[in-house]
């Protein structure tokens, strides 16, 4: 007698299912509930949603028709297998140092959740483009990231046409020539005078320190980041990542430091001898999250500030009397109207603060030498590019810099431009 499939779970990855042979993915454990185990039979014991999914999977799987065992790899692939195929070799790729856990995690989210949007069991002669532009139509929230996660699905196909998983399909990618979303550009830049009005705003020193690195390096966030006592190199006044942190993971990357980032780093590198150097006030390494939650503090009090000046806050509410103060009705009416106004005040705030980012740092570090007259050969150097390509197409944003153009522009400066004087 056959066995019976049952759901079972693999860390890091979520719920599965064997079917028909093949591992069906069911979803990742949900996190309101409590951590997958086994029962006393040595079985899975699965959370009500993945216990529902893998009975729709099975009513499903007795509706299909059986599959022939032979010559079926190539034949009747289904999508889901592919995706766990790349993420396996993701995986390996990580355990070897080649990829980080982190670019295997943003594969793993925008993979399973095309799967959780796909048909069942949708075989890959099935796929086109419509079920990857359905995906993320039903994501509105996606502002930004709707290319990359059409680039994720993309990627996976690509990647099992080379690995020759797709001879059904000629050896291509079903999703070859899929229309994405054009490559957004980030424009912001700090200028000099905000620099200063941000960092005077800035109580804390952890976040100061940041900042300054920022500003002074030109860094990558993950560079600021991931930087460690062991990678500096005080004698030369550098960050030397070793190759497996630095971006591509084919070159070292090696980060100059300025005066100011040197005195930051000399004081981190005593404070914290293992781990990041940079900290936030909880003794906790940066990261994406952490950096935003203070940028968005930052906005209010930015916001705050220019309120003040134009004269645009909200008029304060009057204090209570005593007498007011012991009657409960006019003592909630006065809290409900003090917490309208904060409410109003940081509407307010972030109508007129500006929201800043540490690439607009990197950016604005990178535009600032180019205008100062700093060769682009060397500018991509310290921004840890390869040539000057990057710097060209995406970095210089020298168009907003109007007055140098103008000067540029003038006969002293370019005098090819008028050859009649």
């Amino acid at each position: 007698m056959p066995r019976q499939p049952k759901p079972w779970y693999r860390e890091g990855r979520g719920w599965y299912v064997q079917l028909d042979g093949r591992q069906t993915f069911l979803g990742e454990h949900p996190p309101k509930f409590p951590r997958p185990k086994k029962n006393d039979q040595g079985e899975w014991t699965p959370p009500p949603p993945i216990r529902d999914e893998f009975h729709r999977r099975m009513a499903a799987s007795a509706d299909r028709p059986r599959r022939q065992p032979a010559g079926r790899r190539d034949e009747s692939l289904l999508v889901c297998e592919v995706f766990d195929t790349f993420l396996s070799w993701l995986s390996a790729r990580v355990a070897e140092g080649s990829k980080s856990q982190r670019t295997y995690d943003w594969y793993r989210k925008y993979l399973q959740s095309f799967l959780r949007s796909a048909p069942p069991l949708l075989a890959i002669e099935d796929l086109d483009h419509s079920h990857v532009h359905g995906w993320v139509d039903s994501h509105p929230d996606w502002k930004t990231g709707k290319r990359g996660a059409m680039t994720a699905v993309q990627r996976a196909l690509n990647w099992a046409a080379r690995a020759g998983l797709l001879k059904s399909l000629g050896g291509k990618s079903p999703l070859a020539g899929l229309e994405k979303p054009a490559q957004g550009r980030r424009e912001q830049l700090v200028t000099p005078e905000e620099y200063v009005e941000v960092t005077a705003l800035v109580k804390d020193q952890n976040f100061r320190d940041l900042l300054v690195a920022a500003w002074e390096t030109g860094a990558r966030p993950h560079e600021l980041f991931t930087v460690e006592a062991s990678f500096v190199d005080l004698d030369n006044g550098r960050w030397v990542f070793p190759v497996r942190l630095s971006k591509g993971r084919k070159a070292q990357r090696v980060v100059y430091l300025t005066d100011a980032v040197l005195e930051v780093t000399k004081r981190l590198r005593q404070r914290h001898p293992q781990g990041p150097l940079f900290r936030n006030t909880d003794g906790n390494p940066w990261c994406v999250s952490s950096v935003k939650c203070r940028f968005q503090k930052l906005r209010l009090a930015l916001g705050g500030r220019r309120l003040q000046r134009l004269g645009l806050l909200p008029p304060k509410i009057p204090r209570l009397t005593k007498p007011q103060r012991e009657d409960r009705a006019v003592r909630a009416e006065y809290t409900r109207k003090v917490l309208e106004r904060r409410e109003r005040i940081n509407e307010l705030a972030r109508e007129h603060g500006t929201r800043y980012n540490l690439y607009a740092f990197r950016h604005s570090r990178i535009t600032e030498a180019l205008v100062a007259g700093l060769d682009a050969v060397t500018v991509s150097v310290l921004a840890g590019h390869r040539d000057t390509t990057m710097i060209s197409r995406h970095y210089a944003h020298l168009t907003q810099q109007l007055a140098h153009l103008r000067e540029a522009a003038s006969p002293d400066c370019a005098p090819c431009f008028f050859p009649g004087r």
